[in-house]
């Protein structure tokens, strides 16, 4: 039996929507969080700090999967990021793993769809596609 091969347009056209999936949520999310800093912090339980350094990471994040550029090193700063919520709401808030009870499955399938980009690049359809 011959192995099934994606021809490089298909693929192309997945990391793009994966890339966009990522982008529309991660800048979303910057802002939410930009939006009341303090009250983000206080309600996982940060430091100011930390939650701005989120934020930041989250919008540079968004930028690079948006784009294209360092797609690659976006994704694996988004698969970080989702290992330490999970962390997070497995140890620390004790979350159930559905995401409609404040859970960490949305977490798993962010960090799921960056893991693809991180290990596929952004595709063709990029301002730097390698």
């Amino acid at each position: 039996m011959e192995p099934f091969i994606v021809p490089t347009v298909v693929m192309s056209i997945v990391l793009l929507l994966a890339r966009v999936i990522l982008s529309v949520t991660f800048f979303n999310e910057c802002y939410v969080k930009f939006k009341d800093l303090k009250g983000f912090a206080k309600r996982d339980g940060v430091p100011v700090q930390v939650g701005a350094f989120v934020a930041t990471a989250e919008l540079c994040a968004a930028l690079g999967m948006l784009s294209g550029v360092i797609a690659r090193w976006a994704g694996v700063g988004v698969v970080l990021l989702m290992v330490s919520t999970i962390s997070l709401h497995l140890f620390k808030w004790h979350s159930p793993y559905w995401a409609a009870k404040r859970g960490w499955e949305y977490d798993l399938i962010m960090l799921t769809l960056a893991s693809v980009v991180a290990v596929f690049g952004p595709g063709q359809f990029a301002l730097m596609p390698w």
